[in-house]
């Protein structure tokens, strides 16, 4: 079982993944809307270069305020035509995502910036939507609670930490807990790109602590100052950022 996260539509990555029969996880974030390194992505195709890298260095400030009235001013002008286009670019990325992938069986949740409507709408027959449930596989029992953290973005998928902890409660008696953000320590949701903290949950983090999973894993910080960190007993792992770095991991190479 191989496990991915963010995969920002990097279909390269997702070519390098190696064949198995095995699912892949994808812990959300199969879209690309902003690249913060080069810019790429829906954002800027739709409203341009010059508008997106000041949209990158608001967020990369944390000045949220400016960054939601330069979006006002954006949506301003034909919101329509531009919701549209957000859509269609966002239903052509999921295709060709899962284009890359039929040969997979794919189990995914969903990140801060999925469209469930659209993914529902347009996804393969060998694409699970895995969001609320326990499987088991291979002796081990895996919970998956996706969603974003709330943030002053307010991305598409981000839900409340209320709702995402009453998800993450009907989880019980994993081995393995999936979600998309980590939990909230200091350590895990740092980006050291940018050195500032990004989001976590506080409620996965009691929920470790009380629960005792032997692994928590997730993806959603792209270059966090630790990447595995102990809570209690339990392993907490980030899998990657693997639009970049094409990184996966794969659950035969822990000891749990």
């Amino acid at each position: 079982m191989l496990f991915i996260s963010d995969v920002h539509h990097g279909l390269d990555s997702l070519k390098l993944l190696p064949k198995t029969k095995e699912p892949v996880v994808i812990l959300g974030d199969l879209i690309n809307w902003i690249d913060y390194r080069n810019g790429d992505g829906i954002a800027k195709d739709v409203f341009g270069a010059e508008n997106l890298n000041k949209l990158i260095q608001l967020r990369k400030d944390h000045n949220f305020d400016e960054r939601k009235n330069l979006w006002q001013e954006l949506f301003a002008k034909d919101p329509k035509r531009k919701q549209r286009e957000i859509e269609d670019a966002i239903e052509r990325q999921y295709k060709e995502v899962f284009e890359v992938l039929k040969d997979y069986e794919v189990w995914m949740i969903p990140g801060n910036v999925d469209s469930l409507k659209i993914f529902e709408s347009v996804k393969t027959n060998n694409v699970s939507n895995v969001d609320g449930q326990v499987l088991e596989y291979k002796n081990h029992k895996i919970g998956f609670a996706g969603g974003g953290v709330p943030t002053p973005i307010k991305a598409r998928g981000e839900i409340s930490e209320e709702d995402f902890e009453d998800k993450l409660n009907k989880l019980v008696d994993v081995d393995i807990i999936c979600t998309h953000a980590p939990p909230l320590i200091d350590y895990l949701i740092i980006d050291v790109i940018t050195n500032k903290k990004e989001q976590g949950w506080e409620s996965l983090k009691k929920y470790i602590l009380a629960n005792k999973p032997r692994l928590s894993l997730f993806g959603d910080v792209h270059q966090p100052k630790a990447t595995k960190w102990m809570i209690g007993s339990t392993v907490c792992m980030n899998v990657g950022y693997f639009r970049a770095n094409s990184h996966y991991l794969e659950l035969s190479s822990i000891d749990i």
